[in-house]
């Protein structure tokens, strides 16, 4: 059972179980709140008549004393920090943007060149199949066929040249017999260039 005991002047002491959850506030662990709102708030306590009256009546007091608190201060630090962030991303977009257009540039200039290129290309892929079609075999041999037949051709001029007084026989026989040299030589690779070309058929080449 809790004791009472009497102090020298008469009042009443309470023992140390006495009093406990009566008229005192218990911890219950939480935050206070309201103390840590009020470190941020100003203290208008502090501040005599006059001042509470320049504060409404001037707005330039107003803001300075507004300014003052440390709530506002922590504010425009948060806000200073959040612009110089902004400013951060803003210069790095405009970074990646110069660097964008360079690139796109860039592609733009070797597709150009990749273009003339092809265009070259297709260029010299006609160059090389009309040489090819030229020195192909069978084109071969039929150029030999025709350049036989035009010898054979100035053999027979120079027959009726001859024939008719038209040249000498010295110049007769000199044109003739050329004439004919060449078209045996023609005939003669004619003929070799057409058993190679059998013998290919024939191989399945």
């Amino acid at each position: 059972m809790p004791t009472t005991q009497h102090s020298p002047q008469g009042h009443h002491v309470q023992g140390p179980s006495q009093g406990l959850g009566q008229g005192q506030p218990q911890d219950n662990g939480e935050p206070m709140k309201g103390k840590e709102e009020g470190a941020n708030m100003p203290n208008l306590s502090t501040l005599s008549l006059d001042e509470l009256k320049q504060l409404d009546r001037d707005p330039e007091f107003f803001d300075d004393f507004i300014e003052e608190m440390s709530v506002v201060q922590h504010l425009n630090e948060e806000l200073d920090s959040m612009m110089n962030q902004v400013e951060n991303i803003s210069r790095e977009n405009e970074s990646k943007g110069t660097h964008l257009v360079e690139l796109k540039r860039r592609l733009s200039d070797d597709y150009t060149a990749l273009k003339t290129l092809g265009e070259k290309c297709d260029q010299l892929n006609k160059k090389y199949l009309k040489k090819s079609e030229e020195y192909a075999p069978q084109h071969i041999r039929e150029l030999l066929q025709i350049a036989a037949s035009n010898a054979d051709a100035d053999c027979d001029r120079h027959v009726e040249h001859f024939l008719n007084g038209k040249i000498d026989v010295q110049t007769f026989l000199n044109t003739y017999q050329s004439s004919k040299k060449i078209s045996a030589e023609r005939k003669a690779k004619e003929e070799r260039l057409g058993n190679q070309l059998s013998a290919l058929e024939r191989a399945g080449i």
